[in-house]
């Protein structure tokens, strides 16, 4: 892989990768430093994969492995959030998406994961069991038990 195959690559999926790292956090301020971490783990693989899809999969793995690093820390814990500096983006507008990000913060990482690769990167239940290395009857539990926690909460 040249830099601009690996620019490209942080163009195409940066994104995507961002959107992940927020679900799975819920915290704008560190999801720059889990996808640069994400890419950085990439640039050194040096790996040429032979399909996008593969690629992609890797990707999406490492920054969710990043995510779990970084709630692992101690100092998580132990720190308060400085939410009223953080911006909120789209749901600013929308009470019902507000609502919706509330709700989906509730969830624990193994479901909110599952429900953001499933609706928001559109992901087929088995396309995901494979990027998490699951059965796809696991995965189907974990999206159909994120729904109804979700249903809970928005009620």
């Amino acid at each position: 892989m040249n830099d601009a195959e690996f620019t490209v690559d942080v163009n195409k999926y940066g994104d995507m990768l961002f959107r992940l790292a927020y679900s799975c956090t819920g915290n704008m301020s560190v999801c720059d430093d889990i996808v640069q971490e994400t890419f950085i783990k990439y640039y050194r693989l040096g790996k040429d994969f032979e399909r996008e899809e593969s690629k992609k999969a890797w990707l999406i793995r490492v920054t969710i492995n990043c995510c779990h690093n970084h709630t692992k820390f101690w100092w998580h814990s132990r720190r308060s959030e400085l939410s009223e500096n953080e911006p909120v983006k789209e749901y600013s507008d929308n009470d019902e998406l507000l609502s919706l990000r509330e709700a989906l913060q509730k969830l624990r990482p193994i479901y909110r994961e599952v429900i953001h690769l499933y609706y928001y990167e559109g992901f087929t239940a088995g396309q995901i069991a494979g990027i998490l290395h699951l059965s796809t009857s696991a995965i189907t539990s974990r999206l159909q038990r994120g729904r109804e926690m979700l249903k809970k909460y928005l009620e």
